[in-house]
């Protein structure tokens, strides 16, 4: 398994959201507006071998970060909308498969809204689990 394709059952699954807002992709071009949209980061921890082996399994685990961008000024509604959608796209204990590769969504978790560039953020954090 490779982390390409971890990011690619997460970023296809994402993307998957009908009538979702655009979305902002990790080192890519986008020209911002003032409209909402999304944007996602890959946080991953520390790859753990599972047994001494050579070409044993390794586990991979971190956050998947996907952060709802609100103009500033209309309130928190659009934000709890847009946010219930990301988390409803992840729910626990589902199962993403890209290209052999099965991720497990362990748990989805909203944090507190920054004020930033007016933008109302929203971070969400979605902890995921893969095993090669």
């Amino acid at each position: 398994m490779s982390e390409s394709n971890l990011r690619a059952a997460l970023d296809g699954n994402l993307n998957s959201i009908v009538d979702g807002l655009p979305i902002a992709w990790e080192n890519r071009n986008y020209t911002q507006t003032d409209d909402a949209y999304l944007s996602q980061f890959l946080l991953p921890a520390e790859t753990i071998a599972v047994g001494v082996e050579r070409g044993g399994s390794d586990v991979l685990a971190g956050i998947y970060q996907v952060m709802v961008n609100i103009p500033e000024g209309l309130g928190k509604h659009e934000a709890l909308i847009e946010t219930q959608k990301v988390k409803d796209q992840f729910p626990r204990s589902s199962t993403l498969e890209y290209n052999g590769t099965r991720v497990v969504i362990q748990k989805v978790w909203s944090n507190s809204a920054l004020i930033d560039e007016n933008f109302y953020r929203v971070p969400i954090s979605i902890r995921y689990r893969a095993m090669s």
